[in-house]
């Protein structure tokens, strides 16, 4: 049996939040304050059955702000619903009165906290007595105007709670919650403390579950009763309970009826809480000699193992357990090794996290991402399983285990080619006066060019997150016949995301790619016909295509960075004068030849790609005169703002330029450049202001 469905209406932070499907095991991520514990707590009113039924009821904390209150009769509610017990005769008979559909078998869950009578409007009257009126009858109608009447207040003590089944408030299911229990394990901080006490022990109740068998016990217990008895006659002990007797009777008098006695555990349940967990085979080691972090492990170890035997018994437990940060104190690789395994083995599981280590072994189809959106509104997203081709899921996997699972962590996305676009993007949006990190904005590389998984994920049917792309352009003159997917590579990249995004439209731009992709690329470099309006569509998608690669692209606006990033990590003159050279015949239209003499000396095994770009990054960061760069690029007059358009039809940079502007725009609400504030003018001394 797992939770497939999750709806939370006016609890705490969630004004109505619904997660469906809900995947077993689940992972939920998202960041700080957005709700994941707030939502453990909405699953513990239904199903946790050690909840106590006091605290069931809610307090003004637990309402949702922003909306109504308890004054105002406000109704909470936590709905599940269950599935996967087709085959589970127990639960089906359990959970009869819950049914709500056959295919597939589903029960419907709700816990409700609501008024047991509804606010009534009460007319404002002239005294305490004044007598009741037509008019202060029609003043408690609904939809009266304000300052008609007032409304009656109501409290805590008149609200009531209840778990029903199905869609009827008065089919109380309050005992369900023994079968289908939901247990909750708070971050693992100090869980060495609860090892060594008996009564917080899951080693304890553990051994409850699993006990010794009866007749070994009654030996254990006989041998100590002897050992006890000879321990009794040694003359210390003898002379030390008489001292204490004579010692309470000199305090409190002979009155006091205590005859005190030393004696070890005899009963069986002392005996089972007696029992220590050692880290070591000779039980030398305790459990304080080893690591908050391997302490930790011990701890869930325990409890799993509890929680398998529970729902292996005749009449067992179907629990469902959720752990909170369980990250907590654990190095990266075990958590890593650990959750890999758990989140395979265990389905009946649900982790709270902001590990991105979790989340990188975290299968695709178990991640839920909670986020706000801008009116302040929690949402959730869950990967559907049908997204997603088998071989793209198990790439994605891959990628976010090896290289960026921060992205689900993210505000925003920027997805780029390779290493060189993760250096640059971020340095050239700090020379615009925007740090991308403190905005949560992540620029992750994707070690190629396929972006359309990515799109797929993290778009409109996926995680639905804002995310840009910036693809270069890889405008090729190659044999149609033999490389037809080759020639305007960038544009095709970028026409499949928009496949994704917006069908329609795609299916409009990829027609009149094929039309452009007929042309011959003029023999200057100059793009083809058609080309500049089918960049400006796609980002209009925030899908950014570069003209030809980004050094070549990026050579008109930052040539002097370039020069110095390669002086830096190239001694020989000769070597930086050849660039030089090259770097000059890049910023205009270029050829073939002049863009492959420029990245043949990038591209040397001295050098290479990414250790230049992330030189040539802390060179970018100081640029601060960006603005001032792109109206020259532009012609554009310093009295004048660029838009977007402006951008992306000047070509070379302007795409990378257009979406470092959305992205101001996006973080700081103005863009990249701005048209000068006019300054304000003068009243002429003595003037008189105008009156309309």
């Amino acid at each position: 049996m797992q939770l497939s469905r999750i709806r939370v209406r006016n609890f705490r932070n969630f004004e109505d939040l619904t997660i469906d499907p809900f995947p077993s095991p689940a992972v939920i991520v998202g960041e700080n304050g957005v709700g994941k514990s707030n939502l453990l707590a909405a699953l513990r009113l239904v199903l946790d059955p050690d909840l106590l039924d006091r605290h069931r009821v809610l307090g003004g904390d637990d309402i949702r702000d922003g909306g109504p209150g308890l004054a105002q009769g406000v109704e909470v509610s936590v709905e599940i619903e269950l599935s996967g017990f087709d085959d589970d005769l127990d639960a089906r008979s359990v959970l009869d009165g819950a049914i709500v559909s056959l295919e597939p078998l589903t029960a419907r869950l709700t816990y409700l906290f609501r008024p047991r009578r509804r606010p009534v409007a009460v007319a404002p009257t002239a005294g305490p007595h004044a007598p009741e009126t037509d008019a202060s009858k029609d003043s408690a109608q609904p939809g009266m105007e304000a300052g008609d009447a007032a409304q009656d207040v109501l409290t805590a003590s008149d609200y009531e709670w209840t778990i029903f089944g199905g869609a009827d408030p008065g089919n109380s299911m309050r005992d369900v919650k023994r079968y289908a229990a939901f247990s909750v394990l708070p971050a693992l901080r100090d869980t060495e403390q609860d090892l060594g006490r008996p009564e917080r022990s899951p080693l304890t109740r553990l051994l409850r579950e699993l006990p010794p068998a009866p007749e070994n016990l009654e030996k254990t217990l006989s041998a100590m009763k002897q050992a006890r008895a000879q321990l009794a006659d040694d003359a210390n002990v003898k002379r030390l309970t008489q001292q204490l007797t004579d010692r309470i009777i000199a305090l409190a008098g002979p009155r006091l009826s205590i005859a005190p006695s030393l004696d070890f555990a005899g009963r069986e349940e002392d005996l089972l809480r007696s029992v220590q967990l050692y880290i070591d085979a000779a039980g030398t080691r305790g459990i304080g000699r080893t690591s908050t972090g391997m302490a930790n492990v011990l701890y869930l170890a325990l409890l799993l193992e509890r929680l398998e035997l529970r729902r292996n018994a005749a009449e067992g437990e179907d629990t469902l357990l959720a752990v909170e940060e369980p990250e907590a104190h654990l190095h990266p690789t075990l958590q890593r090794h650990l959750f890999f395994h758990l989140l395979r083995s265990l389905d009946r599981l649900m982790l709270t996290t902001h590990s991105p280590h979790i989340a990188a072994v975290t299968p695709l189809t178990s991640l839920v991402l909670m986020y706000e959106e801008g009116d302040g509104m929690v949402q959730a997203r869950a990967v559907p399983s049908a997204l997603l081709e088998e071989r793209e899921r198990k790439d994605l996997e891959r990628y976010l285990n090896v290289s960026r699972a921060e992205i689900l962590f993210a505000r925003g996305v920027v997805l780029v080619e390779g290493i060189a676009e993760a250096y640059l993007v971020p340095a050239l949006a700090k020379a615009a006066g925007l740090d991308l990190d403190a905005h949560g904005i992540v620029v992750a590389s994707v070690e190629g060019t396929s972006f359309t998984p990515y799109a797929r994920l993290l778009g409109p049917d996926g995680l639905d997150r804002r995310f840009w792309i910036l693809t270069d352009g890889d405008q090729t003159d190659l044999d149609l016949k033999q490389y037809p997917h080759l020639r305007e590579g960038g544009l095709t990249r970028a026409v499949d995301v928009l496949d994704v995004l917006a069908p329609q439209e795609g299916e409009g731009c990829r027609t009149r790619l094929e039309a452009m992709r007929q042309l011959p690329l003029p023999a200057d470099g100059s793009a083809r016909a058609g080309r500049a309006q089918l960049v400006e569509d796609a980002a209009g998608h925030r899908v950014f295509v570069g003209e030809h690669t980004l050094e070549i692209d990026i050579a008109r606006l930052l040539h002097g960075e370039m020069q110095a990033a390669f002086d830096e990590l190239v001694d020989g003159p000769v070597a930086r004068r050849n660039f030089a050279e090259a770097l000059a015949g890049t910023r205009a239209a270029t050829t073939l030849e002049q863009r492959e003499a420029v990245l043949t000396r990038i591209e040397k095994k001295e050098v290479s790609k990414g250790r230049y770009a992330q030189r040539l990054a802390a060179h970018i960061e100081q640029v601060e005169d960006l603005p001032e760069r792109v109206r020259v690029l532009l012609g554009a007059g310093q009295n004048t703002g660029v838009t977007e358009g402006d951008l992306t039809r000047m070509g070379g940079c302007g795409p990378l330029l257009a979406l470092i502007n959305q992205l101001c725009l996006a973080c700081l609400d103005r863009p990249l450049v701005a048209a000068p504030t006019p300054e304000p003018v003068a009243e002429p001394a003595g003037a008189v202001p105008a009156v309309d």
